[in-house]
């Protein structure tokens, strides 16, 4: 919506397919912020900025809004600016032990409070479990996170149960979002992305943050903040296609995801396919929604990929389990996931043989 900021967090896992992935996924939902733990690389660019060890980083739409500007970063964090809101990006490695964690978690107190001029989102992976955010234990780091988070006078903004970390032996809630309580009561629409091929066992979140109600003045006037659409130009055969690959992205089961984030799911597909199907009125041209290598192509191998992925996940799912049955359909998923991956590979060296021809 015109006025909010949109939000994505991901952990690639140091893979450059997943981050390739994550950039086509931020150009196509024009997410204004990504919050990366685990990134492949952090370019030298101004709309990126990376902690000191490569773990996590925090990147800004380019070329649409206010500049990033990097505060302060060390070893797992990296604090931003970007307009009114300060951005923290964190990631806490699962391979170490609870006094590191301590350790860590004091280094952010006094940098959140440098910071607090400005609303704080704090957001990243914790490799923490508790039933705060969902997780069916609470573990020494999930209570050393709770605790950290109480001083801190951060408010936690995750909500349901649906694990942010999938692995074939395991599921985990481990990707948290915080944020200080005059940001948080603008934060909505927070959900946990399941049915969205990634290339990582980490699913993305979403949310928005609303801008501050100084902001209500222009409603006032007469001027309404919804897009308005030209309905004498509706493409069907456009909106059908959108409304299709929409409700792919729709859970499979809407169970722990609220009234906010089921909400949120219904009013992105929605407004994905006036965005496909139809110009915006005495608008601005639309921006770009994909990156540079993106093809036709690409959008079909990944939708195969959605498919073979929930195909897999219904099959867990079921009782009594199948195993052969579940060991076929996880070939089947991970046959489509690297013909993607391949895919995203060979358009990407064809696009820069392309760009050094001309």
């Amino acid at each position: 919506m015109p006025g909010h900021l949109g939000f994505l967090q991901a952990n690639v896992n140091h893979s450059a397919a997943a981050q390739d992935l994550l950039l086509q996924s931020m150009a196509e939902w024009l997410v204004d912020v990504v919050v990366v733990a685990e990134p492949y690389f952090v370019p030298h660019l101004p709309h990126w900025a990376g902690d000191t060890d490569g773990s996590v980083a925090v990147v800004s739409r380019q070329g649409v809004g206010p500049p990033l500007i990097p505060k302060m970063r060390g070893p797992g964090y990296v604090a931003v600016v970007r307009g009114e809101i300060a951005i923290v990006g964190v990631y806490f490695s699962p391979n170490q032990n609870l006094a590191a964690l301590e350790r860590f978690l004091d280094v952010l107190v006094p940098l959140i409070s440098r910071l607090t001029p400005f609303p704080v989102v704090v957001a990243g992976d914790f490799n923490a479990k508790s039933s705060a955010w969902g997780s069916p234990i609470t573990n020494p780091k999930g209570r050393e996170v709770e605790e950290w988070a109480v001083a801190t006078g951060l408010s936690l903004i995750n909500h349901g149960t649906v694990p942010t970390c999938v692995r074939w032996n395991g599921e985990s809630v481990v990707d948290l979002t915080f944020a200080t309580p005059d940001i948080a009561r603008r934060i909505g629409g927070w959900r946990v992305i399941t049915e969205l091929e990634t290339l990582s066992d980490h699913r993305y979140i979403r949310f928005e943050v609303s801008p501050p109600s100084r902001s209500s003045p222009a409603l006032s006037r007469g001027r309404s903040r919804f897009p308005r659409w030209a309905l004498s130009r509706l493409d069907r055969e456009l909106a059908e296609e959108a409304a299709i690959v929409g409700r792919w992205c729709l859970p499979s089961t809407w169970q722990g995801q609220g009234v906010d984030g089921m909400a949120g799911c219904f009013g992105d597909v929605l407004t994905n396919v006036c965005r496909a199907a139809m110009p915006r009125l005495n608008g601005p041209p639309p921006p770009r929604r994909a990156v540079y290598w993106w093809s036709s192509e690409l959008t079909d191998l990944r939708a195969a990929c959605n498919a073979a992925r929930r195909a897999y996940g219904r099959s867990r799912r079921r009782r009594p389990q199948d195993i052969e049955r579940d060991g076929r359909l996880h070939r089947v998923y991970v046959e489509k996931r690297e013909a993607l991956k391949l895919a995203m590979s060979r358009a990407k060296e064809a696009a820069w043989l392309e760009l050094g021809a001309g």
